[in-house]
């Protein structure tokens, strides 16, 4: 089985467990030991894996680290755990003092089983960095947290390596930080940069806010481009999410030639058996409720699957089932959806994908959000009634 599998499975055995912990000492047992066991140490031995690992600091002495990961019965990497309902940001303070008093370690994490906070000293030797380089929840591993993960496998760790891989990706991060807020908000000097070359005319400060709406739009597009292309973020692909915009834009198509080719998938789409059971039991629910199922169409492609109100300009639920955890988009906001799903996973979905994601353990899971399922279809249908 590659690592990748092997952490999804972990990802849903935690899941199970999560509801069923009380304490930190259960926290350790079933979310945090199974981790590291993941990571390929041998739990059951203190020459690579000690418990309650005495990490004296200045007069603080007998302080213990609950976990001290070893390579050639050295430490290597410390692990602070705390109860899995405690915010991970009250404790970094304890574990500062554990990695500071032990030069030899350059890398700990703090975790509550869920949340994994990773952190080392870039800034300056020995002393831990206040950030965190490096966070991920174990319940919605994306294609990059494995590889970070991957990273600290017994097999693959190198301290060398790894310093350098933590430091790409603070990088990486801060450049993908500027980058949003120059997508979102063009500076003056992003914009003249953009520009200087369309027209000979001089780029004064009128030109500037002349071009800043449009370079915003093309930003937009080009995005939306990239994405249907296949460019992944945060695990999901979103492909050609512009069909919604470009479609209602050309008000003169008619939808009824739309309507012929809904049905029609795109070459080498392959509409699986799991996703044909999320229209049934979408279409089932709305039947019941006594909804108006009869243009009830689906429209699969490489990244989701669409489920709409007879044209796509009508999607109301979007399943991704190519992911760690199975995923539904809605238009609905998230504080919306908070109230019809209070069990689930929620958060936003990426601009031009829809309003809200919602994860779950199974496509069976939709059996459990019939008020969401409702509420997304009657959405649409009130919003096709003031279109109309």
């Amino acid at each position: 089985m590659e690592f990748k599998q092997v952490l999804e499975k972990l990802s849903l055995q935690l899941i199970e467990r999560k509801s069923h912990i009380i304490n930190e000492e259960s926290t350790k047992q079933a979310l945090i030991i199974p981790f590291i066991q993941t990571l390929g140490y041998d739990v059951f031995n203190p020459l690579e894996v000690e418990p309650e690992y005495v990490s004296d600091f200045g007069i603080k002495k007998g302080e213990k680290v609950d976990y001290a990961i070893k390579k050639d019965r050295k430490p290597i990497i410390f692990v602070e755990a705390k109860s899995v309902n405690e915010k991970l940001h009250k404790h970094s303070s304890q574990i500062y003092r554990y990695f500071n008093a032990t030069p030899e370690v350059r890398f700990s994490i703090l975790t509550n089983g869920t949340e994994y906070k990773l952190f080392t000293d870039l800034k300056r030797d020995n002393i831990m960095d206040d950030e965190p380089f490096y966070q991920f929840n174990i319940e919605s591993l994306t294609n990059l947290d494995i590889e970070v993960i991957e990273h600290f496998t017994k097999e693959d760790f190198d301290i060398d390596e790894n310093i350098k891989f933590s430091q790409e990706l603070v990088y990486t991060n801060n450049i993908n930080s500027t980058l949003k807020e120059l997508f979102k908000n063009p500076s003056d000097d992003f914009v003249r940069f953009l520009i200087k070359d369309l027209n000979n005319q001089r780029v004064t400060s009128i030109v500037v806010e002349k071009f800043r709406p449009i370079i915003k739009k093309a930003i937009n597009h080009t995005l939306l481009e990239i994405i249907g292309e296949g460019l992944s973020f945060t695990n999901i692909k979103a492909d050609h999410p512009q069909e919604d915009i470009l479609v209602s834009d050309q008000t003169s198509i008619d939808e009824d030639d739309m309507f012929k080719d809904e049905d029609k998938t795109k070459p080498g789409v392959v509409t699986t058996e799991e996703e044909l059971r999320a229209f049934s039991i979408i279409k089932e629910t709305l039947e019941v409720s006594g909804r108006e199922v009869d243009n009830l169409k689906y429209k699969d492609n490489s990244s989701y699957f669409n489920i709409m109100n007879r044209v796509i300009t009508k999607w109301f639920i979007r399943f991704f089932s190519d992911t760690s955890n199975k995923i539904i988009v809605t238009r609905l906001d998230t504080q919306k959806v908070e109230q019809l799903c209070p069990n689930f996973r929620i958060d936003e979905a990426p601009k031009g994908l829809g309003g809200s994601r919602i994860y779950m353990n199974s496509v069976e899971d939709l059996l459990e959000m019939k008020s969401l399922i409702i509420a997304c279809y009657d959405e649409v249908k009130e919003e096709s009634k003031i279109t109309t």
